[in-house]
Parts: structure tokens; C-alpha cells; sequence
């Protein structure tokens, strides 16, 4: 078993890994051909490293709570009673305690859950009891929809015992599913991407509420041995009380709510899975997709084209061992994917829009590289904008301390068209180390290959977490380009300390002028940045204000400058939040920025902001109430100076839940501004209505209704899925623009001449084989 030596500071066989890595790179960068050289390297060096799988590195639980699963000679039926013969013979966890509100107390409610398996399967009977059951939040029926509005329970895995990954089980009081993958103690939403195929029942009744689980081994990925630990974490979460607990004990130093949740280092340990099975790990899932599509090709008042299309495609995950997965794509179709919200750019930088395709979704974490949504090194949402995707590869998987990742994806026109000269080739390679305790070590590599150019980039990255939820990171990235001039760099540093009452931060991010990677995504160029952040969170108990139970007092400052060292940015905010038990709460802040402006941009077409430099002070209020409660809103406004000018934002959401069946949100935003330029007096408005339906867990749709001024479309996107068998689907989507000419001020005028832009049907329907 290799250990770390603290006496020397090194891991045995570690530097000579390092020194592997490093040759890759020198070879790969000495070569102008597509760096298949550096794929292989990469599989090569991972399968001789010096661990083995017999003598892998395991991280003692950090205390005694340990659970055994008990083996089941009958599997238990899932349908959510507990009255199968093996649920009488284990002895239940019970020790769950309190993360919010009352950090550290026993929870309100009595909370019992039971662990058995057999050889294909892990299972869990979870009852939790509830003097008012009548009060049990149990609403939400579309899978993936927003659980956290009603009564739910969480079950994370770390099936390698590492302390640093998992994989993550939701299910609500109906059995609402949803499932994500946590990566370095990370939880985001793209990490709710992964879709797990396994059972979830439950039942209401006069004491609470029950159910049991059924979670197949085939749909993990975990290392070989006769008789495996596994870390576990079990949550509860009481909707109406906004309370949470966890076994085993994980303080609110480590974060509040669904914060507990990624930290892995703080599970307990599951014991006693012997001689379990993971099944053949091959599945296949073919599509057949046919649509019908009418678009206007000459412009607004050109005539109406029709248009149809039938096409098949599929997708392979098969388990090459039992820690490395490849998934295969071919003819790849995203008509089911649910469109972007409208945004409205009023900056003079590029608008982040999130990744929504579960190709490029599932195991997205061990991707990312660099800072989120602002300087990535890698983007998945570049790859497919100007083609169609052909095909695409994806390895993920964890081989001893190393979890690996490799993407390759082939775009062009037309199937024909594939690993020829008329396609775009884009890969990535991804490594990550695990080293000492809770620190990780990793390098990236993107590739766009076309006929004639290339775009390259290279970056390592490091991060070391200690205390709670403290850490220290940093990552450097390098871009090599056909044009020699946009071969440039781009890096990252930062520190940050946080318990459950202070937090405090630091960092510095330096991002080239010519910093420009392909496959990645970058908000703002040339520049250098230096900014903190403070805060102080108490938990409260005020007898004037009983309500309030948590106050956080916020202050951060940011300063740009540019490579040549001229002042471009700074802003400074001060921001106070007080928060109710239930989740309402109330934020004030005042922010005053600088922005110079050395060459002038356009806010939107006929309005230009002049060369010079600005000053701008707004004072912002938000208030929000729970989004559980059966109505709810959030409500916010602005007002400042803005570019010489003045601007007021305004932001205003109602929800209503009819019933389990039926909910409804509506949302209106809103900048007005006044400039002291030509055209400088417009506003920016969109309207957005959301309504979601089901008939049951199997069948929902959702309506997304979206209207801007700016480009004055009406834009609808109506998804129906039908779950026919677990895992497969059957998708019915309707698409439907309309463009409202100029002709007057009212939006609604029934005497407007609208003008139909754009409409389509899809029907693609999925089966999932496995075998």
C-alpha cells in the first residue's frame, strides 16, 4: 500500500507518474498531427501506475459510524411497505441529527433507515415518522423537477472510499426521482445531469412516511474485491419545518441545507457487501426521431417552407472494467432538450448559456477546468454550434487514486461527411489525482483539428481542501493556435476560509489578450483581477425579530486592470441578508463600480456608449419566500446611476401549485434606462411563463413561454415525456415563434399584424436495453 511519508514529503512511485505526465505533454506538443499520440500515452501511463487495485489507498472513515448492510436471501418487494421478512431483521440507523436549524440538536422527528443487499442489489427501507402526516410536502412528479420543495430524503455512496466522490440518490415523499455525481466534494447543478436507472417506492400514512429503494451495482462503478466498504450518507429534509438532518452528524461548518451534501470526507462507512455481481455493464439505447419543421428562409414576409425529417441513432455505455466507462454516440439528436431562458445583455461581455445536452451533462465535473461560467478552459456548449455532431466517445472512470475522462466528438453536415476533410474534430483529455488527505492534482487538454487549422490548449490545476469547507486552489492554462498571436495563457489563484460563522476570501485571476481556446469559454479578456470577500453569518435568536434566524453580513471588492497595468474596473458591495427558518428572506446592498471604457460599445443596436470613464453607485433590495409553500414569489429592485445615465431594474416571480398535477410560474423582468446619448431612453423587458403538468411520475410536460422586446419574438417550447419503461422515453415537442412588427406600443393588440417565424414537431422515442 503506498502512503504519504510526512517525514520526507513524498509518495512512493507519485514523482515517477509525474515524470510519465510530463514526457506525454513534451511529445504530444512536438507533433503538428492530431494527437492520437497523446491518448494513448495518457490510457498507457494510467494502467501502469504504481497502486494496484488490490492495494489501493483507503481513507479511514473520520468516526466509528459505521452501518452493515445485511444480505437478503429474498429480495424485498419495492412498493413502500416495510413489511418484507428482512426489514424485521436489521437493527435501523437512528442517530440522525440536525443540520438546520438547530445545528447539532436531534431532529423533530424520529428517522429510521435499514441497509440490505444481495448480489445484483443494494437496498434501503427508510421510514420516517411524522406527527402531523397530513402536513407532508408531497408535490413534485416530474423527474429531475424541483424536489427540494417537498419532503425528500438524499443517499450518497462513495462506493471507492475515497472521501472525495459520490454518487447521489433524491427521492421525494412521492418517489420522485433525481440523481447527480459529486466530484472533488463539488455539488452544481450540472451534477444533477447523470440519470440512474433504479426503483423508488413510498406510502403516506398516519405515522409518517415510508419507502424503499433499489439501487442495481450495475449502475455504479466501484473497484474489484470479494468484499467491499463503500462511504455513506443519509439525509432527510422536513419541507415545511425548512429542517434537515443527516447521518452521520455533518456540522453547519460544512455548509447549510443541501451544502452537507458534498462533503464526502465526513460520511460514514458502509460494511459488509461480499461477493456482489456488476452484471455484463452494457447498455444500448437506439432512438427513432421523426419532425416536421416550417421556417420562413427568405425573411419575414417570405413564404412558409415545410420541411420533414425522419432519422435513428443510439447511444452504447458499455464497462470496460469495473471503474472505467465508455459511452458511444452516433447520428446524435437533441430535440428534446429543453430551450434557454431569455437573456437580455446590457454588458459589453459575452452571456453564459448552460449546458442542457445529456451527452456533454453526464460526468460534466470531471471536466471542469478553471473558473465557472467565466474563464473555462473547457465549454461542451461549443462543441455542435456550427455542425451537426456525428459521433462521440466519452471515457470516464477512476483507476486506483485517478479519475480520468476522455472525449472525442466528430462534427459535419452530413454522416458522410465523417473523419473526412470537411469535418471538425474536438477532443479533451482529463486526469485528476488524488494526493494527501483531501488534495487533488489534475491537467486538461482540448483539441479542435479541422482541415488546414488547429486550436490547442493545456492546463494543470490544483486544489487542497482542509478545516471544513476551506480551501486553496489554482490552475494555469496555455492556448497554441494555427495564428501564432492567439497563443496565449491564462492562470487562477485563490484561498478561501469558511466556517459556519466567518468566511473570507481571496484571489487573483490573469486572463491574456489573446486568450482564446476553442473548446473553452471566456467572459473578458486582457485583463488581471484582484478581489476579497468577508462575511459574518451568526445563527440568531432575536426576541423583537423571532422570525430571523440566520443574518449574514457580506462585503467584497473587485479590481481590474488590464496586461499593461491601466485601471479598466473596480466595484465594492456591501450586503446584508437576514433569513427566516423556512428559507423566506430579505437582502439588502449597495454596490459603487468604476468602468473605463477605452473604445465605445454598442448596449444594444441604434445606442453606442462613448469612450471615458464612469462612476455608478445602486442600492438593491430582494425579498423571497419559500418556494415550498403552495404560493410564492421573489421580488427585486434596483436603482442607480448607469454610464452617465440612470437605470432602475425591477424582477418580479409569482409561483402557484394548483395541486400535485398542475403549477404555475410567471415571471416579468425589467431595466429601465435613461442615457444622456442618441436613442439613450429604452427598456429591457421579458416575460417568461412556465407551467408544468402530470398525470403521474411517468408522464409530465412542461410549457416554457418566452417573449423579449428586443427582438420582439414570442417564442414557445412544450415538452411532453412519457417514462414508457425505466430509462426509455417517448418525447413529443412542439416549437412555435412569432415576430410582433414595431406598429405600436401594445404588446397585446388584437389588431397587430404577428408574424409566424418559425414552427416544429418532434416525436423521439428512446428504448433502453441492458444487457
Amino acid at each position: 500500500m503506498e502512503v504519504y511519508d510526512a517525514a520526507s514529503g513524498k509518495l512512493p512511485g507519485y514523482n515517477r507518474q509525474i515524470t510519465n505526465y510530463c514526457q506525454v505533454l513534451k511529445d504530444v506538443f512536438m507533433t503538428e498531427s492530431f494527437p492520437s499520440v497523446f491518448f494513448v500515452s495518457i490510457i498507457a501511463t494510467l494502467f501502469v501506475t504504481p497502486v494496484s487495485a488490490q492495494t489501493r489507498e483507503r481513507v479511514p472513515a473520520p468516526t466509528a459510524n459505521e452501518v452493515t448492510a445485511v444480505f437478503a436471501k429474498e429480495p424485498p418487494r419495492i412498493d413502500g411497505f416495510l413489511d418484507d421478512a428482512i426489514w424485521a431483521e436489521i437493527e435501523p440507523i437512528t442517530e440522525f441529527i440536525q443540520n438546520w436549524p438547530d445545528d447539532g440538536a436531534p431532529g423533530t422527528e424520529r428517522s429510521e433507515v435499514r441497509v440490505a443487499y444481495d448480489r445484483d442489489f443494494l437496498y434501503f427501507a427508510l421510514k420516517f415518522y411524522d406527527r402531523n402526516p397530513e402536513l407532508i410536502e408531497a408535490n413534485v412528479m416530474k423527474r429531475g423537477g424541483r424536489n427540494s420543495r417537498d419532503d425528500h430524503a438524499h443517499i450518497a455512496i462513495d462506493t471507492y472510499l475515497d472521501r472525495r466522490n459520490a454518487y447521489l440518490f433524491e427521492m421525494t415523499a412521492l418517489g420522485t426521482q433525481d440523481d447527480a455525481t459529486l466530484t472533488d466534494e463539488r455539488l452544481t447543478m450540472d451534477s444533477f445531469s447523470w440519470d440512474a436507472v433504479y426503483e423508488s417506492e413510498t406510502q403516506i400514512d398516519d405515522e409518517g412516511w415510508s419507502m424503499e429503494v433499489s439501487i442495481p451495482f450495475r449502475q455504479l462503478r466501484f473497484p474489484k474485491g470479494d468484499e467491499l466498504e463503500f462511504g455513506l450518507m443519509i439525509s432527510r429534509a422536513i419541507s415545511r419545518k425548512n429542517e434537515r438532518v443527516v447521518w452521520p452528524a455533518i456540522g453547519l461548518e460544512y455548509g447549510q441545507g443541501y451544502g452537507v451534501i458534498p462533503a464526502v470526507s465526513q460520511y460514514g462507512t458502509l460494511k459488509g457487501l461480499k461477493n456482489i455481481r456488476r452484471g455484463k455493464n452494457i447498455e444500448f439505447k437506439p432512438y427513432v426521431i421523426t419532425s416536421v419543421q416550417e421556417t420562413r428562409p427568405d425573411g419575414l414576409h417570405g413564404k412558409l417552407d415545410s420541411e420533414f425529417k425522419k432519422d435513428i441513432g443510439g447511444d452504447l455505455k458499455y464497462g470496460i472494467t469495473s471503474s472505467l466507462t465508455m459511452d458511444l454516440t452516433v447520428n446524435t439528436d437533441f430535440a428534446q432538450v429543453e430551450a434557454d431562458n431569455v437573456q437580455l445583455n446590457l454588458t459589453r461581455f459575452s452571456l453564459f448559456f448552460p449546458e442542457k445536452r445529456e451527452f456533454f451533462l453526464e460526468r460534466s465535473g470531471l471536466f471542469e477546468h478553471g473558473n465557472p461560467r467565466s474563464t473555462q478552459t473547457f465549454f461542451s456548449r461549443r462543441i455542435g454550434l456550427d455542425a451537426d455532431i456525428l459521433a462521440g466517445l466519452r471515457l470516464t472512470g477512476q483507476v486506483n487514486r485517478i479519475s480520468v475522462g476522455l472525449l472525442n466528438v466528430e462534427e459535419g453536415d452530413k454522416m458522410g461527411d465523417i473523419f473526412g476533410t470537411k469535418s471538425v474534430n474536438s477532443s479533451v483529455v482529463r486526469i485528476r489525482s488524488n494526493v494527501f488527505p483531501r488534495g487533488t492534482v489534475g491537467a486538461i487538454f482540448t483539441n479542435v483539428q479541422a482541415q488546414g487549422r488547429y486550436n490547442r490548449a493545456a492546463g494543470v490545476d490544483a486544489q487542497y481542501r482542509f478545516f471544513s469547507a476551506s480551501e486553496v486552489t489554482g490552475w494555469v492554462t496555455q492556448v497554441w493556435d494555427t495564428v501564432d498571436s492567439l497563443r496565449d495563457a491564462a492562470g487562477h489563484i485563490s484561498a478561501r476560509f469558511q466556517d459556519d460563522l466567518y468566511m473570507a476570501q481571496a484571489q487573483f485571476t490573469s486572463v491574456g489578450r489573446n486568450y482564446r481556446p476553442e473548446l473553452g469559454f471566456v467572459r473578458r479578456l486582457d485583463m488581471r483581477e484582484y478581489s476579497a470577500e468577508i462575511a459574518y453569518k451568526p445563527v440568531v435568536s432575536l426576541s423583537a425579530l423571532p422570525m430571523i434566524r440566520r443574518i449574514t453580513i457580506k462585503g467584497d471588492y473587485n479590481f481590474i486592470e488590464n496586461q499593461r497595468g491601466r485601471k479598466q474596473s473596480t466595484r465594492s458591495k456591501i450586503e446584508i441578508r437576514a433569513q427566516a427558518q423556512r428559507s423566506d428572506n430579505v437582502t439588502v446592498d449597495v454596490e459603487n463600480r468604476f468602468e473605463r471604457l477605452d473604445q465605445p460599445f454598442f448596449i444594444r443596436p441604434d445606442v453606442e456608449i462613448p469612450v471615458g470613464d464612469y462612476n455608478f453607485v445602486t442600492v438593491g433590495l430582494r425579498v423571497r419566500t419559500d418556494d415550498s409553500r403552495r404560493q410564492y414569489s421573489r421580488v427585486s429592485i434596483s436603482t442607480g446611476a448607469f454610464f452617465n445615465g440612470d437605470r432602475t431594474d425591477l424582477s418580479l416571480t409569482l409561483g402557484f401549485r394548483q395541486s400535485k398535477y398542475l403549477q404555475l410560474e410567471a415571471r416579468v423582468r425589467q431595466s429601465r434606462i435613461d442615457l444622456p446619448v442618441e436613442n439613450g431612453r429604452f427598456d429591457a423587458t421579458t416575460l417568461t411563463m412556465t407551467i408544468l403538468g402530470a398525470t403521474s411520475r411517468k408522464l409530465f410536460g412542461e410549457a416554457l413561454v418566452q417573449y423579449d422586446n428586443f427582438t420582439r419574438n414570442l417564442q414557445s417550447n412544450i415538452r411532453i415525456d412519457w417514462i414508457h419503461t425505466p430509462g426509455s422515453d417517448l418525447f413529443i415537442v412542439f416549437n412555435t415563434s412569432y415576430f410582433f412588427p414595431l406598429d405600436n406600443d401594445e404588446l397585446f393588440d388584437p389588431n397587430r399584424n404577428v408574424i409566424l417565424t418559425d414552427r416544429a414537431a418532434v416525436a423521439k422515442v428512446t428504448y433502453l436495453v441492458m444487457l
